[in-house]
């Protein structure tokens, strides 16, 4: 399990003179969950094409970062029960679905995101949302390195999300950790531009030299143009973590 990873570093590295480690023994793993049904024509109106893009923009994120394994999913099986089976042991996560700050007793908000409904159906909250305060629950004070939330709502400064992955709401945190999102409601075709735009940065940098992740937020933000439903829901996205921090896994 990652906890017990973290804390068998330090005796592993000082018994490395003496023992030769499995290959992958400090894989860092992520996971990528994009719900594509509920963006189809049959719940929609029209096909949105860009889950499946998002999804591969975020596996390409996590790969240029060194993540790895890759796992999640895009479609059907992104389900509750696999996603709350997985998220202990990721060092990065990512989600694209339908995101919103849900009350729960009111007036205390518990956000979350929605699964992929299957092809039979669309999403429904009733039935299908993932709350803050079960993923908190279930990873247990566990460190995160990475957490994007591609979904509306969950980088407001009233979602519960980044705390369910132990990142605190600030923007001088120390350590490596970054958490991003948007305020609004949000376009997929914007936070598909935003996203396309921040891995550019990064990548831009080289092997050699790595960007930081707040770096790749201020150009992906400055580079405009993002479309937004209207004047109440401007597209804006938003971030909590360490400035410095480049991403990669540890």
């Amino acid at each position: 399990m990652k906890r017990a990873q973290t804390l068998l570093v330090s005796v592993l590295l000082a018994a490395s003179a003496l023992l030769v480690t499995t290959p992958g023994a400090f894989a860092y793993r992520s996971d990528t969950w994009s719900n594509f049904n509920s963006f189809t024509a049959r719940c929609l109106g029209f096909n949105d094409t860009y889950p499946q893009q998002l999804y591969w923009n975020a596996q390409s994120l996590m790969s240029w970062l060194g993540y790895s394994p890759r796992g999640g999913t895009v479609g059907a099986n992104f389900t509750r029960s696999a996603f709350l089976g997985n998220v202990l042991p990721d060092w990065a996560v990512y989600v694209h679905s339908h995101g919103d700050n849900y009350w729960s007793n009111y007036p205390n908000v518990d956000s979350g995101f929605l699964q992929d409904p299957g092809t039979t159906r669309c999403s429904d909250f009733s039935q299908d949302v993932i709350r803050s305060s079960t993923i908190r629950a279930v990873t247990n004070g566990s460190p995160y390195n990475l957490v994007i939330m591609s979904t509306c709502k969950l980088g407001s400064a009233s979602s519960t999300m980044s705390d369910a992955f132990q990142i605190p709401m600030t923007k001088t945190n120390a350590g490596r950790k970054f958490y991003l999102g948007y305020v609004y409601t949000t376009y997929d075709s914007a936070a598909y531009q935003f996203e396309s735009n921040f891995l550019s940065y990064l990548v831009g940098g080289g092997s050699w030299y790595r960007r930081s992740l707040y770096g790749a937020f201020l150009y992906a933000t400055y580079v405009g143009g993002y479309e937004s439903p209207d004047a109440a829901d401007p597209f804006q996205a938003n971030w909590w973590g360490n400035p410095y921090y480049d991403g990669t896994p540890g």
